[in-house]
């Protein structure tokens, strides 16, 4: 993922500042082989130049060629210790490269350097990915204080609330304060919609994954779903090379001329489109995520606005009117705690399985290996150190088991010594870690798991799904907010609610007991898959939303 690396200009007029210069300009143009020259001018007149140095490490950066990336800026702040924004730049560098450590040290030095918003930046988004959410938060919140419209630190301090125990009292407040810095505050105009409660409804879906994504797994199936009474609307918000990416393939074919690239539009332009095609329902699928354009919702371009599926954990956005939930993730005593009003769906996600040719039936691993293997296939940022010690007490209660991880992550040595220093009494042969592979094999890499340990406090979510599409039992945890609660709201929906556990203990009873009974689960994976696909997470879930959709058309017709 690109980082948001500082370049810097040169800060004198002598020759060598004058061929940093050009080579910023160069650089900021995107030409880097030219930017690249003049930056080999500026050093060999001044071997010692930081600042050019620190760019040219950017360079090789932007190019993709980490390692020399790497070995120039730390040769930077060799030259130069005391420049916050060199060590901010290597701090993300080394973030980029999986670095942790190296990136935990650097942005921890920049900040006690320069304690400014770009070293406070780099600080946190480390720290996040470290598994460390809770120090990255009042990080965010001081940045905020200096610059309120902060364009990255108000989305992720956001985001980054949902990795933790927060409750949603504690998203309402830090969504209010993006709100409170971002909303539109000019003038909205009136919505001409045609008010016939029968008719047809335009409803625009606003994001930035209309590809093969596994956050589009969650919502495909309702944008996908044949009626004569929603024709959809895509409004895609990430650039994507339409003659090249075929991962949009499916979604443009439902769209068809109703497909919009509004990527380079802003927000008064995607506004004045959204209005020209008369969309009489909008709805977020991005939130304050990658993609997401709240502040265009923020302008009210449909006379009805829905929240839901990609993020769905509440904007605070007044100008949002309704969030698509269920009572388990969002039950009656918290709904005072969000900007928009709930609407109940059969469950808070719904599961648009892709085309692959994989049995939902595995031979319960057990009897292969010889020794029982749970699994926990999310993202490591999920897994908090509570998580991972309620993880370890169930390898202590089962002696010989093993625990499989497998993500991105655990290409990092940091996550492992991580799990491992959390987890010292356990043999390092009982803890596997896997790496990320091609999606088919990732679906196939849950059946090797006699039972799942969905993470906490952020649950799994679309995995959890593919988990119980694959036919593998789980146990899971019933988190303080939406994004512990998906896994609980289709087990719920399943009639699977003792795999629910409301405490670390209780999680750590039900898996040891549910490990037990092999006949049990082993009989469960030849059925889980159907009665998955059978339950209203999947069946009849779309037509139960072109029914909540008609619902509140007809409240904005009855105004």
């Amino acid at each position: 993922m690109a980082q948001p690396y500082i370049i810097v200009p040169p800060q004198g007029s002598d020759p060598a500042d004058e061929w940093m210069k050009l080579g910023v300009e160069a650089q900021s143009a995107g030409n880097l082989p030219k930017a690249q020259q003049h930056y080999g001018q500026a050093l060999r007149l001044d071997p010692r130049h930081a600042l050019a140095t620190q760019n040219l490490a950017i360079l090789f950066a932007q190019s993709n060629l980490l390692n020399e990336a790497l070995l120039t800026v730390e040769r930077a702040s060799m030259m130069d210790g005391v420049h916050g924004v060199i060590q901010m730049n290597w701090a993300l560098m080394a973030l980029e490269a999986d670095n942790i450590d190296m990136a935990l040290k650097v942005a921890r030095r920049g900040v006690e350097i320069t304690p400014n918003v770009q070293t406070r930046m780099a600080l946190a988004m480390v720290l996040a990915t470290a598994g460390m959410p809770e120090q990255a938060i009042p990080l965010y919140d001081e940045i905020l204080k200096e610059e309120p419209k902060h364009p990255s630190a108000g989305p992720n301090s956001c985001f980054v609330q949902t990795l933790t125990t927060a409750t949603p009292k504690d998203l309402l407040r830090q969504r209010t304060l993006w709100h409170t810095a971002n909303a539109y505050t000019g003038v909205k105009a009136p919505h001409t919609n045609d008010k016939n409660p029968t008719r047809p409804l335009r409803v625009g879906y606003v994001g930035g994954d209309f590809k093969t994504h596994s956050a589009a797994m969650i919502f495909g199936a309702v944008i996908k779903h044949q009626s004569e009474q929603v024709m959809p609307y895509l409004y895609s918000t990430l650039a994507v090379d339409q003659e090249k990416d075929v991962q949009t393939k499916s979604f443009r074919a439902v769209a068809g001329d109703r497909w919009r690239d509004v990527a380079a539009l802003d927000d008064e332009k995607t506004d004045a489109l959204i209005r020209q095609d008369q969309i009489d329902i909008l709805v977020d699928l991005a939130g304050h995520t990658n993609g997401g354009r709240l502040s265009l919702f923020t302008r009210k371009p449909a006379p009805v606005q829905v929240t839901a599926w990609g993020f769905a954990h509440g904007t605070g956005c007044p100008e949002i009117d309704y969030f698509f939930a269920d009572p388990v993730a969002v039950p009656q005593d918290e709904r005072q705690d969000y900007a928009e009003q709930i609407l109940d769906l059969p469950c808070i996600v719904s599961y648009d399985p892709q085309a692959y040719d994989i049995s939902g039936a595995s031979l319960l691993p057990y009897y292969k290996n010889g020794y029982l293997t749970f699994g926990t296939y999310a993202r490591y940022e999920k897994m908090s150190e509570t998580c991972l010690k309620t993880f370890a007490d169930i390898l202590r209660r089962v002696p010989d088991s093993r625990l499989e991880f497998k993500d991105h992550g655990c290409r990092r040595p940091y996550s492992i010594r991580r799990i491992q220093g959390l987890m010292p009494d356990i043999a390092p042969e009982r803890l596997l870690f896997s790496m990320a592979t091609s999606h088919p094999e990732h679906m196939q890499a849950y059946q090797q798991s006699d039972l799942i340990l969905d993470p906490f406090p952020h649950g799994g979510g679309v995995v959890a799904l593919e988990q119980l599409y694959m036919g593998v039992p789980m146990v899971t945890l019933y988190g303080t907010q939406p994004s512990g609660r998906s896994a609980a709201s289709a087990l719920t929906v399943m009639g699977k609610t003792d795999w629910i556990a409301r405490t670390p203990e209780e999680y750590i009873e039900k898996a040891v007991a549910m490990v037990q009974d092999f006949p049990a689960l082993g009989k469960i994976r030849k059925t889980l898959r159907q009665e998955f696909l059978d339950s209203a997470v999947v069946k009849g879930y779309a037509p139960a939303v072109e029914a909540a959709y008609r619902t509140i058309w007809e409240r904005w017709c009855q105004k």
